[in-house]
């Protein structure tokens, strides 16, 4: 019964890898989830104002309650560029390859967020299509009525 328990924690290391390992792979995942949010106020900052900022800091926004997330593990800024009227690159550092697929908050279609290890920078393009500017001197929320 001893060797089985042995045998079942060493074979779940190799499954899951060390906590060390799983630690990191959160680490990861996190600076995706992050990539994401701003990637997702950039359009939205776009679709309001009709250009993508110079710098992120812009995105800080204490009415709504937004602040720039940082990266989980060194605590340092992502990184950022505008490279042109709708296009920007969104970089972080991250600790392992990516082993899942996924798409969310598309931009321009299908994107990927696969990585590999160390810094990674992704390519963005805005679809005004997908994405139009909203009309000037429209609300973006509409209020409820009383």
């Amino acid at each position: 019964a001893g060797a089985l328990v042995v045998a079942s924690i060493v074979s779940g290391f190799f499954i899951m890898g060390s906590p060390s390992q799983v630690r990191l792979y959160r680490f990861d995942a996190q600076k995706v989830s992050d990539l994401q949010t701003i990637q997702w106020q950039l359009v939205e900052l776009y679709r309001t104002t009709g250009a993508l900022p110079e710098t992120l800091e812009t995105l800080t926004d204490p009415i709504s309650g937004f602040s720039l997330p940082v990266d989980p593990q060194s605590n340092d800024s992502y990184g950022y560029t505008k490279t042109g009227d709708d296009t920007f690159t969104l970089c972080a550092d991250f600790n392992a390859e990516s082993t899942q697929t996924g798409t969310t908050r598309p931009v321009t279609g299908e994107e990927s967020w696969q990585h590999g290890a160390g810094e990674v920078c992704f390519d963005r393009s805005i679809d005004p299509e997908r994405y139009p500017q909203y009309p000037k001197g429209m609300p973006t929320a509409v209020p409820l009525p009383l």
